[in-house]
């Protein structure tokens, strides 16, 4: 079946420009979270060494390691909280690396856009083994993004980002769209 779209397009996505917009995403949605929970945990630390200060002249052995193992606990969730996002962040883009530069197409209707893997160029197999080749590795479905209440358009100085929730993005670069074609994307927007 023919989709009516208004816009439709082919383009990459780079490993750089996919880290650039996931850090932007996690600045969004996760770092708030991570660096409450961060600077909670630190607090706690700290509030442990305090209080073992204190209590420390008088504490039992069983006492002043159960103090210590507090503090050591903190300091890890602290530490963990933190640098997790950063972790999450680098396995996300070295899989993206590893997938090389595959072309991907995006198409705009209204209600809708549908974002697509294109397939291989398989000119240079030859024809007998192209659908056996077509069969091995078939290309994922293509992705439909329903233009509603959920969905948000986030617009940066080289990429638009679309959004559906917190579930899933999909990254535009401006570079491979004319100046009509970035107005259609920026109509998106409610």
């Amino acid at each position: 079946m023919e989709e009516n779209y208004r816009l439709k397009k082919e383009y990459k996505i780079s490993s750089e420009l996919f880290n650039r917009s996931y850090l932007e995403l996690q600045k969004r949605f996760v770092l708030p979270k991570s660096r409450l929970y961060t600077a909670v945990f630190a607090v706690l630390a700290v509030g442990i060494i305090i209080f073992g200060m204190f209590v420390m002249k008088d504490a039992t052995t069983k006492q002043k390691y159960m103090i210590y193992l507090g503090f050591a606990i903190s300091c890890a969730f602290a530490v963990k909280e933190w640098y997790d996002p950063k972790k999450m962040r680098r396995n996300l883009t070295e899989s993206i690396k590893a997938l090389g530069e595959p072309v991907y197409c995006v198409g705009i209707a209204d209600k809708y856009v549908d974002i697509a893997t294109v397939a291989d160029d398989l000119s240079n197999i030859p024809e007998e083994e192209r659908e056996k080749a077509a069969e091995e590795d078939p290309l994922p479905e293509k992705t439909r993004i329903n233009i509603d209440e959920n969905f948000q358009l986030i617009e940066q100085d080289d990429y638009f980002m679309l959004m559906k929730g917190r579930e899933m993005f999909y990254v535009l670069p401006k570079e491979y769209f004319s100046g009509d074609e970035l107005d259609i994307i920026r109509s998106l927007k409610k």
